[in-house]
Protein backbone atom coordinates (compact mmCIF):
# COMPACT_ATOMS: atom_id res chain seq x y z
CA UNK A 1 0.00 0.00 0.00
CA UNK A 2 2.73 2.55 0.89
CA UNK A 3 6.30 2.47 -0.31
CA UNK A 4 9.15 4.61 2.07
CA UNK A 5 11.56 6.71 -0.16
CA UNK A 6 14.22 8.48 1.34
CA UNK A 7 17.76 10.34 -0.20
CA UNK A 8 19.95 11.90 2.73
CA UNK A 9 23.44 12.24 3.93
CA UNK A 10 25.19 11.71 7.30
CA UNK A 11 28.56 13.36 7.75
CA UNK A 12 27.96 14.11 11.40
CA UNK A 13 29.37 11.36 14.46
CA UNK A 14 26.18 11.85 16.36
CA UNK A 15 24.08 12.30 13.24
CA UNK A 16 25.30 8.38 12.92
CA UNK A 17 24.62 8.02 16.37
CA UNK A 18 21.06 8.90 16.25
CA UNK A 19 20.55 7.26 13.08
CA UNK A 20 21.78 3.36 14.48
CA UNK A 21 19.73 4.72 17.08
CA UNK A 22 16.37 5.36 15.64
CA UNK A 23 16.40 3.22 12.75
CA UNK A 24 14.96 -0.43 14.85
CA UNK A 25 12.13 1.56 15.49
CA UNK A 26 11.50 2.77 11.95
CA UNK A 27 12.34 -1.17 11.08
CA UNK A 28 9.64 -2.29 13.92
CA UNK A 29 6.63 0.69 12.76
CA UNK A 30 7.13 0.46 8.85
CA UNK A 31 8.40 -3.38 8.87
CA UNK A 32 5.37 -4.08 5.88
CA UNK A 33 7.07 -1.38 3.55
CA UNK A 34 9.63 -1.62 0.53
CA UNK A 35 12.52 0.97 1.31
CA UNK A 36 14.02 2.78 -1.49
CA UNK A 37 17.04 4.80 0.38
CA UNK A 38 19.81 6.94 -1.36
CA UNK A 39 22.60 7.28 0.35
CA UNK A 40 24.28 10.94 -1.57
CA UNK A 41 27.67 10.75 -0.09
CA UNK A 42 30.61 8.14 0.39
CA UNK A 43 31.05 9.23 4.17
CA UNK A 44 30.29 6.90 6.49
CA UNK A 45 28.26 4.43 3.50
CA UNK A 46 29.52 1.68 4.77
CA UNK A 47 28.11 1.95 7.98
CA UNK A 48 24.88 3.44 7.14
CA UNK A 49 24.15 0.48 4.88
CA UNK A 50 24.98 -1.82 7.48
CA UNK A 51 22.34 0.14 9.83
CA UNK A 52 19.85 -0.09 7.15
CA UNK A 53 20.48 -3.90 6.31
CA UNK A 54 19.82 -4.63 9.56
CA UNK A 55 16.99 -3.37 9.93
CA UNK A 56 14.98 -3.00 7.09
CA UNK A 57 13.97 -6.03 5.38
CA UNK A 58 12.28 -4.86 2.42
CA UNK A 59 15.49 -2.64 1.37
CA UNK A 60 16.58 -0.79 -1.85
CA UNK A 61 19.53 0.37 -0.53
CA UNK A 62 21.33 3.04 -3.48
CA UNK A 63 24.59 5.29 -3.64
CA UNK A 64 23.62 7.94 -6.47
CA UNK A 65 25.63 10.46 -5.69
CA UNK A 66 24.10 13.33 -7.96
CA UNK A 67 23.46 16.67 -7.21
CA UNK A 68 20.20 17.10 -7.57
CA UNK A 69 17.62 16.01 -4.57
CA UNK A 70 14.60 16.24 -7.08
CA UNK A 71 16.12 14.23 -10.05
CA UNK A 72 17.33 11.38 -7.92
CA UNK A 73 14.09 11.03 -6.04
CA UNK A 74 12.08 10.89 -8.51
CA UNK A 75 14.73 8.28 -10.23
CA UNK A 76 13.34 5.87 -6.88
CA UNK A 77 9.82 7.12 -7.19
CA UNK A 78 9.87 5.68 -10.97
CA UNK A 79 10.49 2.17 -9.08
CA UNK A 80 7.46 2.63 -6.89
CA UNK A 81 4.46 0.22 -7.74
CA UNK A 82 1.95 1.19 -4.46
CA UNK A 83 -0.68 3.95 -4.80
CA UNK A 84 0.99 6.08 -1.87
CA UNK A 85 4.75 7.34 -0.87
CA UNK A 86 5.99 7.88 2.19
CA UNK A 87 8.76 10.38 1.77
CA UNK A 88 10.83 10.07 5.30
CA UNK A 89 13.34 11.93 7.20
CA UNK A 90 15.55 9.34 8.75
CA UNK A 91 16.28 10.86 11.99
CA UNK A 92 12.50 11.16 13.53
CA UNK A 93 12.10 9.70 17.14
CA UNK A 94 8.50 7.16 16.87
CA UNK A 95 5.67 7.81 19.79
CA UNK A 96 3.77 5.56 17.56
CA UNK A 97 3.65 1.68 17.93
CA UNK A 98 3.00 -0.74 14.49
CA UNK A 99 -0.62 -1.13 15.29
CA UNK A 100 -0.94 2.26 16.36
CA UNK A 101 0.47 3.47 12.46
CA UNK A 102 -2.05 0.86 10.70
CA UNK A 103 -4.97 1.47 12.27
CA UNK A 104 -4.52 5.32 11.59
CA UNK A 105 -3.11 4.42 7.92
CA UNK A 106 -6.70 2.71 7.61
CA UNK A 107 -8.51 5.61 7.90
CA UNK A 108 -6.22 7.57 5.80
CA UNK A 109 -6.97 5.18 3.37
CA UNK A 110 -10.88 4.59 3.79
CA UNK A 111 -10.82 8.25 3.42
CA UNK A 112 -9.00 8.72 -0.22
CA UNK A 113 -6.63 11.28 1.47
CA UNK A 114 -3.67 12.27 -1.32
CA UNK A 115 -1.36 14.08 0.86
CA UNK A 116 -0.66 14.05 5.04
CA UNK A 117 2.21 15.71 5.99
CA UNK A 118 4.05 14.24 8.73
CA UNK A 119 7.10 16.65 9.81
CA UNK A 120 6.31 19.83 12.25
CA UNK A 121 3.22 17.71 13.83
CA UNK A 122 3.93 20.25 17.09
CA UNK A 123 2.31 23.04 14.70
CA UNK A 124 -0.04 21.62 12.94
CA UNK A 125 -1.58 19.84 15.81
CA UNK A 126 -2.59 23.01 17.66
CA UNK A 127 -6.18 23.61 19.15
CA UNK A 128 -5.60 26.52 17.17
CA UNK A 129 -5.75 24.53 14.09
CA UNK A 130 -8.54 22.66 15.00
CA UNK A 131 -11.22 24.53 13.71
CA UNK A 132 -10.54 24.52 10.00
CA UNK A 133 -10.33 20.82 9.98
CA UNK A 134 -13.15 17.96 9.85
CA UNK A 135 -12.28 15.86 12.84
CA UNK A 136 -11.95 12.17 11.86
CA UNK A 137 -11.13 9.25 14.54
CA UNK A 138 -7.54 9.07 14.11
CA UNK A 139 -6.95 12.51 11.60
CA UNK A 140 -7.44 16.00 11.27
CA UNK A 141 -8.92 16.18 7.43
CA UNK A 142 -9.09 18.99 5.54
CA UNK A 143 -9.30 20.17 1.69
CA UNK A 144 -6.10 21.27 0.39
CA UNK A 145 -7.29 25.02 -0.21
CA UNK A 146 -7.64 25.26 3.36
CA UNK A 147 -4.18 23.71 3.87
CA UNK A 148 -2.76 25.62 7.46
CA UNK A 149 0.60 24.96 6.18
CA UNK A 150 2.16 27.49 3.44
CA UNK A 151 4.64 24.69 1.80
CA UNK A 152 4.64 21.02 0.14
CA UNK A 153 6.04 18.82 2.98
CA UNK A 154 9.33 16.76 1.87
CA UNK A 155 8.23 14.95 5.37
CA UNK A 156 4.83 13.61 4.13
CA UNK A 157 2.53 10.50 2.71
CA UNK A 158 1.29 11.24 -1.20
CA UNK A 159 -0.53 9.84 -3.59
CA UNK A 160 2.35 8.24 -5.95
CA UNK A 161 1.36 9.86 -8.56
CA UNK A 162 0.80 13.22 -7.18
CA UNK A 163 4.57 13.27 -5.89
CA UNK A 164 5.50 12.06 -9.18
CA UNK A 165 3.95 15.46 -10.81
CA UNK A 166 5.22 17.17 -8.31
CA UNK A 167 8.99 16.05 -8.48
CA UNK A 168 8.80 16.15 -12.51
CA UNK A 169 7.90 19.95 -11.79
CA UNK A 170 10.58 20.71 -9.88
CA UNK A 171 13.31 19.21 -11.97
CA UNK A 172 12.23 21.27 -14.98
CA UNK A 173 11.58 24.72 -12.89
CA UNK A 174 14.29 26.79 -13.93
CA UNK A 175 13.70 29.64 -10.39
CA UNK A 176 15.66 28.86 -7.43
CA UNK A 177 16.46 30.03 -4.15
CA UNK A 178 17.86 27.23 -2.38
CA UNK A 179 20.73 24.81 -3.79
CA UNK A 180 18.91 21.90 -5.90
CA UNK A 181 20.88 19.27 -3.96
CA UNK A 182 18.96 20.48 -0.50
CA UNK A 183 15.48 19.16 -0.13
CA UNK A 184 14.66 22.77 1.16
CA UNK A 185 14.42 23.41 -2.46
CA UNK A 186 11.12 21.49 -3.10
CA UNK A 187 9.54 23.23 0.20
CA UNK A 188 10.55 26.81 -1.73
CA UNK A 189 9.54 25.83 -5.02
CA UNK A 190 6.36 24.37 -3.99
CA UNK A 191 5.52 27.31 -1.29
CA UNK A 192 1.82 29.18 -1.58
CA UNK A 193 0.54 30.02 -3.70
CA UNK A 194 2.34 27.45 -5.59
CA UNK A 195 1.70 25.16 -2.75
CA UNK A 196 -0.94 22.80 -1.03
CA UNK A 197 -3.65 25.35 -1.81
CA UNK A 198 -3.21 24.77 -5.98
CA UNK A 199 -4.67 21.39 -6.00
CA UNK A 200 -8.46 23.13 -4.26
CA UNK A 201 -10.69 21.30 -2.92
CA UNK A 202 -9.73 18.21 -5.34
CA UNK A 203 -7.21 16.87 -2.82
CA UNK A 204 -8.65 15.40 0.50
CA UNK A 205 -5.56 16.19 2.68
CA UNK A 206 -4.55 15.11 6.67
CA UNK A 207 -2.36 15.99 9.71
CA UNK A 208 -2.25 13.22 12.44
CA UNK A 209 -4.61 13.97 15.68
CA UNK A 210 -1.28 12.95 17.72
CA UNK A 211 2.59 13.67 17.42
CA UNK A 212 3.36 10.55 16.44
CA UNK A 213 6.75 11.30 14.75
CA UNK A 214 9.24 13.94 16.14
CA UNK A 215 12.43 15.50 15.70
CA UNK A 216 15.35 15.56 17.77
CA UNK A 217 14.78 19.46 17.74
CA UNK A 218 13.96 22.51 19.88
CA UNK A 219 10.61 24.31 17.52
CA UNK A 220 12.14 24.35 14.20
CA UNK A 221 15.72 23.50 14.65
CA UNK A 222 17.51 20.71 14.56
CA UNK A 223 20.33 19.92 17.44
CA UNK A 224 22.35 18.40 15.03
CA UNK A 225 23.33 19.14 11.25
CA UNK A 226 23.31 16.84 8.47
Amino acid sequence: MISVVQNFICTKQKRLELLEFEMPNMGKVFKDYEFFVNYNSEHYLKEVYEIYKNNISKLNFYNNLEYNWGLVTLSMIEEVKTPYTMVLCEDFEYRITYNEWNEMIDEFVERDVGYMPIGRLWKYTREEYWSGYEPGKKLWLYPASKSPGSSLSVDAIYKTELLKEKLIELVDYKSRRFPVHLPHHYEDIFHEPNGVTKWGDDILCAVPKEIILMHKQEETETHLNK
